[in-house]
């Protein structure tokens, strides 16, 4: 059995619905409301502007600095106009990297 597809980063494009990605955290958004319980932007070398990441669920949290392995969907959030990775309740977020 397969998983979803790795797709860069910088590839996302809001169509490619449940993917594989790593990435780095690089700045946390003030959320105002208790969902989603985390916007992060991400970036890597693939990535010409941070990718909007939101957390939908409380058994993940992201850690600015941190490089992640992800699973989630990529999908495009029409109110802001933007394409996001959403982790939600199946979702994963595994630690690659951390800077000492």
């Amino acid at each position: 059995m397969s998983g979803p597809p790795f797709v860069e980063l910088g590839d996302l494009d809001g169509t490619n619905g449940w993917v594989t990605t790593k990435g780095f955290v690089n700045w946390f958004e003030d959320v105002a409301s208790h969902q989603p319980y985390q916007r992060v932007r991400l970036s890597d070398d693939t990535t010409r502007e941070p990718v909007v990441c939101t957390v939908w669920t409380a058994d993940i949290e992201l850690e600015k600095g941190v490089g992640y392995y992800f699973g989630g969907i990529d999908e495009t959030y029409e109110k802001r106009e933007e394409i996001q990775l959403k982790l939600v309740e199946k979702s994963w977020a595994n630690e690659f990297w951390r800077p000492e």
